[in-house]
């Protein structure tokens, strides 16, 4: 086993480049690492937010099912850089933003990390209030003991961790789909009705699931070797869409059963059975949020090494990730008294500045350059990607600027919005303004340079 990868290690990497002597890694690893990631009660409450919005449970299982097909294969392809490249992904994004350029994105997504964590461990919080009774803000104080430790011994043993979380909670989500599925009725199901702005909200709520994977999967899969960049692509699409679907569905069904949307409570109902579920859903997360953890110290250390060259070490792990789980407490605290309203918002920032990060990147990697980078050039301040790409930061921010007319949120909606009876059309905007904005203004730029004359 590789010493900066085993599960009795620290790791010894963050932003640096894996050596393909390092690349021990098995893809199949990445099916538990992605399906137990949604493996949460975060999964089962999002999963109610397309019945608390207004549609039956017919229609807001096929904008699930919808919605993670195509956030999914979003995610892997994301995830299947990771093995040509061997660095973490916000890192590939100087290719395209430049040395300096990345840190942008790298800060929209460092926000995104203690969001969601701090989302995880308001769960955490409220399951454990709602079965022992113990006071919410105590409770996320302690829970973040387990979840920092995980992410300072990193990725062998969060992997590892994964593999048996994955299998003992199939087992609880099993139990309660047989439990939720005998307390349903037709009555239930067909509450709410068909509407093709909400039915479009739900579809993108899942899509957004999905792609805020993107900005760290290949921190997970830049582990795997070169040549398993199919499968790690097959079993990271497996292992996110399966749990995903799977449990948003479970959580949308629960929620017809409830007015408010408090799926906690409603499974806490069902008998004994029910309350011992809540509690091992709560300790649950304990495991998945090291991966917020994890990342989020990623990015910090990227971001200082635009400024400082140093490399990792246990104590410079050991005190990035105790400053971040200080940062999910203060936001957890805060943010718990309106928890589903402010989650919702949550999501609907988040989709408006990752989806145009994601599309140039996988543009760029995948149509444009074909892979051809060189992981020297990552590292480099005077490299071949150079200090700022300033035609991929106008692309990136026309892009934002664009969707602005087309959302539909509690704090704002757009003119275009207005004009089409609440529909939110901003996701769908920003994949084809970046898309055709970053591929136009790179032409631009090819067209300009000087042709090199032989002689």
């Amino acid at each position: 086993m590789r010493e900066n990868n085993s599960a009795g290690s620290i790791e010894k990497k963050s932003y640096e480049y894996i050596s393909l002597s390092e690349r021990k890694g098995n893809p199949k690893e990445l099916f538990f690492t992605w399906f137990a990631a949604s493996t949460v009660s975060t999964t089962l409450v999002t999963g109610a937010l397309a019945i608390v919005i207004g549609l039956n449970f017919w229609w807001a299982g096929l904008s699930i099912i919808l919605g993670h097909a195509i956030g999914a294969a979003i995610m892997a392809l994301h995830s299947a850089q990771g093995p040509k490249l061997g660095i973490p992904q916000l890192i590939q994004s100087r290719a395209q933003f430049g040395y300096y350029g990345v840190i942008l994105p790298m800060i929209i997504v460092f926000i995104m990390y203690l969001g969601y964590g701090a989302t995880n461990t308001v769960l955490v919080g409220q399951g454990i209030k709602e079965t022992l009774g113990v006071n919410l803000n105590l409770t996320v104080v302690i829970s973040l003991i387990p979840m920092v430790l995980l992410a300072i011994y990193g990725q062998g043993l969060i992997q590892r961790s994964m593999r048996i979380y994955t299998v003992v909670y199939s087992v609880i989500f099993l139990i309660l789909t047989i439990l939720v599925i005998s307390q349903l009725s037709m009555n239930l199901l067909n509450k709410g009705e068909f509407s093709f702005s909400q039915f479009l909200l739900a579809t993108s709520i899942c899509v957004t699931w999905q792609i805020t994977y993107g900005p760290y999967v290949s921190d997970h899969s830049r582990y795997m070797d070169p040549t398993h960049a199919k499968k790690t692509f097959l079993y990271s699409y497996l292992g996110s869409f399966l749990s995903s679907a799977w449990l948003m569905l479970l959580g949308a069904a629960i929620a017809t059963m409830v007015v408010n949307g408090n799926v906690m409570a409603q499974i806490k109902t069902m008998g004994g059975l029910g309350f011992f579920i809540v509690l091992l859903l709560s300790l649950g997360v304990l495991v998945i949020n090291s991966l917020n953890i994890y990342g989020a110290g990623i990015i910090a250390l990227s971001i200082a090494s635009n400024f400082i060259a140093f490399k990792t070490t246990i104590k410079l792990r050991i005190i990035t990730s105790v400053t971040i789980g200080i940062f999910i407490a203060l936001a957890a605290t805060v943010g718990a008294g309106n928890f589903m309203s402010n989650f919702q918002l949550y999501l609907g920032f988040i989709l408006f500045f990752i989806i145009p990060w994601s599309v140039i990147n996988l543009t760029d990697f995948y149509l444009l350059k074909h892979n051809d980078y060189h992981h020297e050039e990552f590292m480099k301040k005077d490299g071949a990607f150079g200090k700022l790409n300033k035609s991929t930061l106008l692309a990136y921010l026309l892009t934002v600027l664009f969707q602005i007319p087309f959302i539909n949120t509690e704090i704002y909606q757009g003119p275009i919005s207005v004009m089409m009876e609440g529909l939110d059309l901003a996701w769908i905007v920003g994949i084809v303004v970046s898309f055709c904005l970053y591929v136009s203004l790179l032409k631009v730029q090819i067209n300009k340079r000087p042709l090199n004359k032989a002689g």
